[in-house]
């Protein structure tokens, strides 16, 4: 009988995501143009959605848990140093870029296997791009190699967090270490290390087994155990029936305890492929294909001997191409393995990187038909951002957890909520937007953004407010005006318009940690950017790689702020609020509004009005940043409004 592995899959026929359709409260022709627009993506979307693909097939990730760094042990890890690399060196002064084992470096820098906050922002991103579960390449409890034990705690770590996301997992095993100490032969080994795979792993809900619950596991190799007697022993340790699975040309050295064989990634490249499909998996009790970005290690490089061969990415046309294949060919296999998340050393990288960003990732989504963007990968990498940003903040901590679990839970708007509110409540700062083509600065003149070089007044100064749903209003200093495409002119207005229009809403997109892209949220394909060079900023298509569209946030001092707030006379207090908010200024209140972060307007509670004061009750509301916008005999002011019930 034909063996299933169980699987969590996302990627399924009539799954509803979230669409999100918001339209402007006024009743003009923008509105049907964006109805319409988003009427028809909503088709496009469904049928993204229901396309059969890989969608009753397994995915799963090769995953590397091998990257060690001083925050977790006492040095940098050999695969990030190899021979000759050393991290401490820093090789960019402007992004803190450190020098690796590698040609591709990693958008949150190197770091450490053992890390939970790395564990989590990877295992994320990889459940919405579609993958099952990930196949952890492991080196098991003892081996010759002098980091076996490291490598214990890196892998016990991920398998932790893994269960704590939902998230299934086997693993892959490695027996090149296999060796003849401590009165050992090589099959001991072995053996030692599936007695721990059914003590440790084997019992946890999420590790991949098949449809009549025997475990599912595989092998690098076999290199060192060989011979059918051997395995025939070894896999005794298990003490159960399993789905072994050796790669498909080393089969022979397992013998019929090898329940199938899986393909790699070789210098034939597509060719190989072509031949596991048509000729291998065939006659495969189980079979897992492979698809993979590209090949380029590091290893002559790095001084770990001479490099094996290249495989051109192509610009993602080589993992659409490997992906495409196993859609052709899925009724020959049973499952498909992507390679690699994240070998550095070799080049076979999925996890976002300075060099390609989400690029393979918003592949993935697009090849298997999950219902995410870019979108929710750039506000997974956020949620990773604040873990560090507030490490040493409980509170914040916790919050970060409960967006974690919305994330788990699909449940994106949320988890975005939770983050904004985060940030609203911990920012008041001051930015230079500095271009990284030509190190100008934008700055407000009259209606529209220009650049050029820094001069000292407040129309070079923005503050970054928070709209709701990850999206920011770029505000300037001087004028409280904000950036926006409302007119759609091609250059980049800045002018007093409404707090909900989408036109004035921005996504930041990072590039490298430290520059980043900005999106506007009404046309998703408008970015800020120079391109032309007239001194006046645009909005326009832009590629990931132009520079004239990468952009980084200098912070400046913003006590001038407060200061001109107080000249103004107008103050709200208690701010943060858990009763009542009052206003006071030196000159008559008219009027004001209360607005939740998505621009919302919402009642409050008999307010009490005089002729510079109003008291209003704020106990209805829940946790979280509001802003009052407070008219009256004095310029329109807009002010965040943090409230801690």
């Amino acid at each position: 009988m034909k063996k299933i592995l169980n699987r969590r899959i996302l990627r399924q026929e009539g799954y509803v995501s979230a669409i999100k359709i918001m339209i402007y409260k006024k009743f003009t022709f923008r509105f049907y143009l964006l109805f319409i627009i988003l009427f028809l993506n909503s088709f496009q979307l469904i049928e993204a959605q229901t396309r059969t693909k890989l969608v009753d097939k397994p995915v799963y990730m090769h995953y590397m848990p091998w990257f060690d760094s001083p925050e977790y042990n006492s040095n940098w890890g050999g695969h990030w140093t190899m021979s000759n690399m050393d991290p401490n060196v820093i090789i960019d002064e402007i992004t803190g870029k450190r020098e690796i084992a590698s040609h591709y470096y990693p958008l949150i820098g190197p770091y450490d296997s053992q890390d939970p906050d790395v564990i989590e922002y990877h295992i994320l991103l990889m459940k919405y791009s579609g993958i099952d579960g990930i196949l952890m390449n492991w080196y098991g409890k003892i081996g010759t190699n002098g980091d076996v034990g490291v490598l214990l705690e890196n892998s016990n770590s991920i398998v932790n967090v893994s269960d704590e996301l939902n998230m299934d997992f086997s693993v892959v095993m490695e027996d090149r270490f296999a060796g003849s100490e401590n009165g050992l032969n090589l099959v001991d080994y072995v053996y030692i290390n599936i007695e721990y795979l059914k003590e440790n792993y084997f019992p946890k809900n999420n590790f991949i087994k098949t449809d009549l619950n025997e475990p599912f596991f595989g092998i690098f190799g076999p290199v060192k155990v060989t011979g059918e007697s051997n395995w025939n022993y070894a896999l005794t340790a298990a003490e159960e029936d399993v789905l072994f699975l050796p790669l498909y040309w080393d089969k022979h050295k397992v013998g019929q305890r090898a329940g199938g064989g899986y393909d790699w990634v070789i210098e034939s490249g597509v060719s190989a492929i072509n031949y596991f499909y048509q000729t291998i998996a065939p006659t495969l009790d189980f079979a897992m294909g492979c698809a993979y970005p590209g090949f380029k290690d590091f290893y002559e490089e790095g001084g770990w001997g001479s490099n094996f061969f290249y495989l051109d990415p192509n610009q993602g046309e080589l993992l659409k191409q490997t992906i495409g294949l196993a859609e052709t060919n899925k009724d020959v296999i049973d499952a498909l393995q992507l390679v690699t998340w994240n070998d550095f050393g070799e080049g076979t990288i999925f996890e976002p990187t300075y060099e390609f960003g989400f690029q393979r990732l918003t592949i993935l989504q697009n090849e298997l038909g999950v219902p995410y963007s870019e979108y929710e990968l750039q506000q997974i990498y956020r949620l990773y951002k604040f873990r560090k940003m507030y490490r040493d903040n409980p509170n914040a901590q916790t919050n970060l957890d409960n967006a974690r679990n919305y994330f788990i839970n699909n449940q994106v708007n949320e988890a975005i909520s939770i983050m904004d509110n985060i940030e609203a409540e911990h920012s008041e700062k001051l930015f230079r937007i500095k271009s990284r083509l030509n190190g100008q600065y934008l700055y407000q003149d009259n209606n529209l953004v220009k650049y050029g070089d820094l001069e000292s007044n407040d129309s070079f100064n923005w503050k970054l407010e928070i709209a709701g749903d990850g999206f920011y209003y770029i505000k300037n200093e001087l004028s409280n005006d904000k950036i926006n495409i409302e007119n759609q002119t091609g250059l980049l207005e800045c002018t007093s318009i409404s707090l909900d229009s989408w036109s004035s809403m921005w996504e930041k997109r990072t590039i490298d940690g430290t520059h980043m892209r900005l999106v506007n949220k009404w046309i998703p394909n408008q970015y800020i950017n120079i391109e032309n060079e007239s001194y006046n900023a645009e909005h326009s298509t832009s590629e990931r790689s132009w520079l004239s569209g990468h952009w980084i946030l200098e912070e400046v001092d913003n006590s001038l702020t407060v200061e001109k707030h107080h000249a103004n006379g107008l103050t709200i207090f208690p701010n943060p609020s858990k009763g009542f908010v009052t206003i006071n200024c030196l000159n008559h209140i008219s009027n004001f509004m209360l607005y939740d972060l998505t621009g919302k307007i919402l009642t409050t509670d008999n307010p009490i009005y005089s002729d510079n004061t109003i008291t209003f009750s704020v106990k209805n509301l829940v946790r979280g940043v509001y802003f009052l916008k407070v008219q009256g005999d004095f310029e329109e002011k807009v002010i965040k409004l943090v409230i801690e019930n």
